[in-house]
């Protein structure tokens, strides 16, 4: 009896001790306990003020080139591994790699510099230039930043929209790049970026035509940093596409964003955080939740 009394009162102070350390790191950072619920904290001889993570991921014993486990044998055992943060001479340990970023973004809110990692730094890489499109002062400023980048500034056109009030959808069927929807009217949505010299023409805007033939949406939309042709713009006229040309497009810029210039270097954390979806990637396709 008083061997499993002891065990018991170990193990209570084995818990009561790390929920204190958790504690004591929350105070430290400023930020909430619930973070750290399910991580390990203990303190290191390090003491560098600037946060470094690691994040990885659980692995099947037995696995395929991509991850996923190798059903031709019956191992079902799974590798965890442990997600670290160092930061303030604390380390911070968790075998939920979700859980870990959590706290890395909680530290981050609260004020404290936590070093980027590659897959962070590879979105900072194109936050930094929707950042910078957000301040344009004019519109080869947009050129500039979206030339021979289509897909980031088809990007940019889904969040200028957004932030104008639309309900946008992406899509990936040919013909338009996304839907928008105000006021209750759904439209179909193409953008393309050109020089500003430039314009779009005829053929650019019936494509956008005929793939509402199949659509049957009420509205059109075409969106460019250039101009539209005298043919493209009659067509449009007759079509209802609405065409919104670089001189209008910066309009929107500046009616969601303002039209003064900041610095593209003082990005918030939240443009380069991971989201979810991008989190759960990580894992192998048939440890990801469905």
């Amino acid at each position: 009896m008083e061997v499993i009394l002891f065990i018991v009162v170990v193990v209570i102070a084995f818990y009561a001790y790390r929920a204190y350390m958790r504690s004591k790191f929350a105070g430290a950072f400023n930020i909430s306990a619930v973070w750290l619920k399910r991580c390990i904290v203990g303190k290191i001889s390090q003491n560098n003020p600037t946060g470094f993570f690691q994040l990885n991921y659980p692995m099947w014993e037995a696995s395929n080139n991509d991850g996923t486990r190798d059903k031709r044998t019956n191992d079902t055992r799974i590798i965890d591994a442990w997600s670290e943060l160092t930061i303030g001479g604390w380390r911070v340990r968790s075998k939920s790699p979700i859980e870990l970023y959590s706290v890395v973004t909680a530290l981050r809110a609260a004020g404290h510099d936590v070093a980027l990692i590659p897959r962070e730094q590879t979105k900072m890489t194109g936050a930094s230039v929707i950042y910078s499109a957000r301040q344009a002062t004019s519109v080869m400023d947009l050129v500039r930043a979206f030339f021979n980048q289509k897909d980031m500034f088809r990007s940019f056109c889904i969040e200028t929209c957004r932030a104008n009030g639309y309900f946008v959808t992406e899509s990936s069927k040919p013909g338009f790049d996304f839907y928008a929807e105000l006021g209750g009217v759904t439209g179909l949505v193409a953008c393309s970026c050109l020089n500003v010299s430039s314009n779009v023409g005829l053929p650019a805007i019936r494509q956008l035509s005929d793939a509402n033939v199949l659509e049957g949406m009420p509205e059109m939309m075409y969106i460019t940093t250039g101009g539209f042709s005298s043919q493209a713009i009659s067509f449009a006229s007759r079509e209802n596409i609405h065409l919104i040309d670089g001189s209008q497009l910066l309009g929107m810029v500046h009616a969601a964003w303002g039209s003064s210039a900041a610095a593209a270097s003082n990005i918030p954390y939240t443009e380069y955080t991971l989201t979810q979806q991008e989190l759960e990637a990580g894992y192998p396709s048939d440890m990801q939740r469905r």
